[in-house]
């Protein structure tokens, strides 16, 4: 439902101990995590929450995501090859050839430690479009989890709000696309995200990239005696650009007279 100037949005609260957003392209040696969670990432919890893949030219999405920190631990990985002596060491191959002449092996196994990133106390405020989608999280068909399987999360709070139209806002702990908000801003981390991934068997993956904002910028018509001694942290305004409008959080923390913007993002693009 939209009005003039509102938009009626699901807000969901999600809580995690630990949470990890691998890089695709990581697999052996050492895991990172991504900061935030990639838009792919958000589609996998708002379908595991309806427990079927929905349809996503049909929604849009964005968040707050904050972590209190960040670490790393050792785990096992168990790599699988075709049955062969070749990645064993020199007394592991002399046993094996022992032991496969009375046995026949079409698979073999190593375990192998790998450093693992992993984000602490993390919490994610997701908005998404259509509100609809709170009936799924008011009762998931899945369990929640930020990132990986093992990792759990609870859902905190599901509720319908309005989002406001305002002149200014702030803006943090959020994605922001890539173009036009870097020529705007040098805050934030520039990342190659994951966007969305297909449906099986191929689960083709599309990519785009982003820019991770942990930082506090302020966009519009904001107190700027409050921000007076921090007026790089603006969004550069091109000349001559028409007044910008920003859907905000009316319940979120009121800074320089003004609310927590709302950055939507889309898995797919419009046609």
């Amino acid at each position: 439902m939209r009005g003039s100037n509102e938009l009626t949005v699901a807000k969901i609260t999600i809580e995690a101990p630990v949470a990890s957003f691998r890089y695709p392209h990581f697999l052996v040696g050492r895991q990172p995590t991504y900061d935030m969670p990639p838009p792919s990432t958000i589609y996998g919890h708002i379908a595991s929450a309806m427990g079927e893949l929905p349809d996503p030219r049909m929604m849009r999405f964005g968040y707050h995501f904050t972590a209190v920190s960040r670490a790393k631990d050792l785990e096992h990985q168990h790599i699988i090859w075709q049955g062969s002596p070749d990645k064993l060491s020199p007394e592991e191959s002399a046993k094996f050839k022992v032991w496969h002449k009375a046995h026949s092996l079409a698979l073999a196994a190593a375990v192998q430690p790998t450093l693992h990133d992993f984000l602490f106390g993390c919490r994610l405020v997701l908005y998404v479009d259509p509100p609809a989608v709170a009936e799924a999280f008011a009762d998931p068909v899945f369990c929640t989890n930020f990132g990986r399987s093992q990792d759990l999360a609870k859902i905190e709070k599901v509720e319908t709000i309005n989002l406001v139209e305002a002149e200014g806002a702030y803006i943090e702990s959020t994605l922001l696309p890539f173009r036009p908000m870097r020529t705007r801003t040098g805050y934030g981390v520039t990342a190659l995200m994951p966007r969305y991934i297909g449906p099986p068997p191929e689960r083709e993956p599309e990519f785009d990239t982003y820019i991770v904002l942990h930082e506090m910028i302020f966009a519009g018509k904001v107190d700027d005696t409050v921000i007076a001694r921090n007026s790089s942290k603006r969004l550069i305004n091109t000349l001559g650009q028409p007044k910008e409008m920003w859907l905000v959080d009316p319940d979120s923390p009121g800074i320089a007279s003004v609310h927590r913007a709302v950055i939507f993002h889309r898995f797919v693009t419009e046609q």
